[in-house]
């Protein structure tokens, strides 16, 4: 997770710095509240050093609004069916919100 968020960031600044103009807060969708919990509550028990680090990295950056992140369930996370094999039922409503209502 705090990898993705470090790329979101990174690519939102890029794009304010090309465009000259300043870009909405990204938003981030997951779906593990207890993840999400954690990283905007922060909390729980960190038994390494550098997760603690990025768990703070994400806390700051959610409390500082520089970026926002949402539940989504795992039904409607897209990503889904780029990561696992998907039975037709789920194949065809992933392949529509993807390339917008095309298969049947």
């Amino acid at each position: 997770l705090t990898d993705y968020i470090g790329l979101v960031e990174l690519f939102a600044e890029f794009i304010a710095f090309i465009t000259n103009s300043p870009m909405q807060i990204p938003v981030i969708y997951h779906d593990s509240p207890s993840v999400i919990t954690l990283v905007t509550k922060g909390g729980g028990i960190v038994r390494t050093k550098h997760l603690c680090v990025r768990m703070n990295f994400c806390k700051e950056g959610v409390d500082l609004k520089r970026f926002k992140i949402v539940y989504v369930s795992t039904k409607r996370m897209i990503v889904g069916g780029c990561t696992k094999a998907l039975e037709k039922r789920d194949f065809i409503p992933f392949m529509n919100k993807l390339l917008g209502d095309v298969v049947k």
